[in-house]
């Protein structure tokens, strides 16, 4: 079955701008993995205003579900996650002017550096992964990468204006997701991810994990998290055997 994993990042923000400290990721995180979640994301860029490093170290102790750490291709992120141990690293672009803004990456470019970064994951029994479109150039790059994982961005699909547009960028998640199945690579997906578009992701070949953010937490904040990970979780499996 698929996995249902919460992305953490807005609740941060939320604590940022209303500076309260009760907003507790960790805790919304936590709260979330007892009603059912499979597994918790987060995005460290190394801004106050996010996830900060006690959040992350907090999560890796009290957690009992997978953790799924986001992180720019950097050395001093590199040596965060070394310290930390998640279950999974995800490379992402994260870019100077809004640190918050999360971005897929160009494969084509990353050869170099994953091989530097790579054996010192695998040492420590920590899964590579990379967030990228699902376009042609992007896939062929992949290929060549000796990843454990790839995350679609789907965000071209849950921001469809109409349904032809859905359609399209569904098709196109489900031929990257097959594709990638194909190389032995598993598939995560996320961005800007809404209830409304569970059905279409849960009947997508390969794919392993849907990661719901900033709608998760508004479904939430009007239901209770156990009610909101009881109505994904739902979804997730009605669509699946549908």
């Amino acid at each position: 079955m698929k996995r249902l994993s919460i992305l953490l990042d807005d609740i941060a923000v939320m604590r940022s701008v209303l500076s309260d400290e009760k907003i507790d990721p960790v805790r919304f995180g936590i709260l979330a993995e007892s009603a059912g979640a499979n597994g918790l994301v987060c995005t460290y860029s190394g801004s106050s205003k996010g996830i900060l490093e006690r959040d992350l170290r907090l999560i890796k102790e009290i957690n009992r579900s997978f953790f799924n750490l986001r992180l720019p291709i950097q050395p001093e992120a590199m040596r965060l996650a070394l310290s930390i141990i998640p279950d999974m690293v995800t490379f992402v672009d994260l870019k100077a002017t809004n640190s918050r803004r999360v971005n897929p990456l160009n494969p084509d470019s990353l050869q170099n550096d994953l091989e530097q970064i790579l054996p010192n994951l695998q040492a420590n029994n920590i899964a590579a992964s990379i967030l990228v479109r699902p376009e042609i150039d992007s896939l062929r790059a992949v290929s060549k990468l000796s990843i454990d994982y790839v995350e679609i961005d789907v965000s071209e699909y849950t921001i469809a204006t109409d349904i032809n547009e859905e359609i399209v960028a569904l098709d196109k998640i489900k031929s990257a997701a097959l594709a990638v199945g194909k190389w032995g690579i598993g598939v995560n997906c996320s961005g800007n991810i809404a209830f409304d578009d569970i059905p279409g992701l849960a009947q997508t070949p390969n794919l392993e994990d849907i990661t719901l953010g900033a709608n998760f937490i508004q479904r939430a904040l009007l239901v209770g998290i156990q009610q909101a990970v009881k109505e994904a979780l739902e979804l997730i499996r009605y669509r699946e055997v549908d």
